[in-house]
C-alpha cells in the first residue's frame, strides 16, 4: 500500500511538472514581439538587400519585430530625426541607424535616442575632431578598405582620382585616410576628388576632371554609374576601382569594366546589429557592443565569375 501511494505522488508530480511546462509554453507564444526600428537611407535601394536579409533572419531567431522605415536619401541630421520622431510616437523600443552625415548627427541621436536602446551600422557618426564617437558601431573597417584598393593600385607612379559619397561621412573619410597611408611607400598621388551631390550626373562631372590613370570610387552607387559607362575612351583611359554591394559590380569587375572591388559582407552586418539588440531588449544591463565585419577583396586579373560568384553571393546573400 505504501509502494502504491508513492507511485502515485511521483506521478502526480510528473503531471504537475508537464502541466506546468506546456502552460509556459502557451504563454510564452503570446508574448508580443519587441518592434525595431531600422533607418537606412534610400531604404528600398537593392545595396540594401542582403543587410535586410540578415537583420529578418536574425529577427526570426530573436523574436523581433523589424521595421525598416520607408525613407528617401538622408542628407543630414535634421531628416534623420524627423523619422526618428515619427518612429517614437509608433512605440518602437529600439532603433538600429545607418547615421546620416554630418558633424550634427551625434548630438541628436544622443537627444532624441536617450531613452531608447540604439545601435548604429554599416559607419559611425562623423565628427571634425576626427576619432571615434563611442557608440557602438557595427559595420567593416573603412580604413582597411582604402588601403586594400590602395594595395591593388601597385606600386608604380600613377595619378589617381578619388569619388566619394559624402565629404562629411566618417567611412568616407577612414577610407580616404587608408588609401592615402597605402600610397605613403609608392610614387602614386591623390590629384582630385570629387564628392557626389544629390540628382547629379557623376559620369558627367568626373569626365571633366583632370586625367588621371585611375579613379577609386567609394561609393556604391557611383561605381555602378561609373562601371556602366566605362570603356577605353572613356575618362581618359583611367582604370576603376572601388567599394561594391551589388551582383552588378562583380558583373562589371567580370567584364573588365572595374579592375578592382571591395565588397563589405553586408548579410554580417544585418545579423549582427540584431543580435546585439536583441540581447540588450531582453538583458536591460547588457552594453552594446560593436563588431568590425568582414570584408572580401577582388582582382580583376584573378577573377573568374564562375570561381568566384558564389563566394561573392555568400556575403551578398
Amino acid at each position: 500500500m505504501k509502494k502504491n501511494k508513492i507511485t502515485f505522488l511521483i506521478l502526480e508530480c510528473i503531471f504537475l511538472i508537464l502541466t506546468l511546462f506546456f502552460a509556459w509554453k502557451i504563454f510564452d507564444r503570446d508574448v508580443p514581439e519587441k518592434r525595431v526600428a531600422v533607418i537606412l537611407p534610400e531604404s528600398g535601394d537593392n545595396r540594401w538587400n542582403s543587410l535586410i536579409k540578415g537583420m529578418k533572419q536574425s529577427a526570426k531567431i530573436n523574436n523581433l519585430h523589424m521595421i525598416i522605415c520607408n525613407t528617401d536619401e538622408i542628407e543630414n541630421a535634421e531628416m534623420e530625426k524627423e523619422i526618428i520622431k515619427e518612429q517614437k510616437h509608433n512605440n518602437i523600443e529600439a532603433f538600429i541607424i545607418c547615421p546620416a552625415p554630418g558633424s550634427d548627427t551625434k548630438d541628436m541621436l544622443k537627444k532624441q535616442c536617450a531613452k531608447t536602446p540604439y545601435t548604429l551600422i554599416m559607419e559611425d557618426v562623423y565628427s571634425k575632431e576626427g576619432g571615434n564617437s563611442g557608440n557602438p558601431v557595427i559595420g567593416p573597417d573603412y580604413y582597411k578598405i582604402g588601403s586594400e584598393l590602395g594595395k591593388q593600385l601597385g606600386k608604380k607612379r600613377q595619378k589617381i582620382g578619388v569619388v566619394a559619397n559624402w565629404k562629411e561621412s566618417k567611412s568616407d573619410q577612414d577610407a580616404i585616410r587608408g588609401l592615402k597611408d597605402s600610397l605613403k611607400d609608392t610614387k602614386s598621388e591623390i590629384d582630385w576628388y570629387c564628392y557626389r551631390k544629390k540628382d547629379q550626373n557623376i559620369y558627367e562631372k568626373v569626365s571633366k576632371k583632370d586625367k588621371v590613370d585611375a579613379i577609386v570610387v567609394l561609393d556604391p552607387h557611383a561605381l555602378e554609374e561609373l562601371g556602366e559607362q566605362s570603356d577605353e575612351d572613356s575618362y581618359q583611359g583611367a582604370d576603376i576601382y572601388g567599394i561594391g554591394s551589388s551582383v552588378k559590380a562583380v558583373v562589371l569587375l567580370d567584364n573588365g569594366n572595374i579592375q578592382g572591388l571591395v565588397v563589405p559582407d553586408a548579410y554580417e552586418i544585418g545579423y549582427k546589429s540584431v543580435g546585439e539588440m536583441a540581447q540588450r531588449l531582453e538583458h536591460r544591463f547588457y552594453r552594446l557592443k560593436g563588431h568590425k565585419t568582414e570584408i572580401k577583396v577582388f582582382d580583376r586579373d584573378e577573377f573568374s565569375l564562375n570561381d568566384n560568384l558564389e563566394r561573392f553571393l555568400y556575403s551578398y546573400e
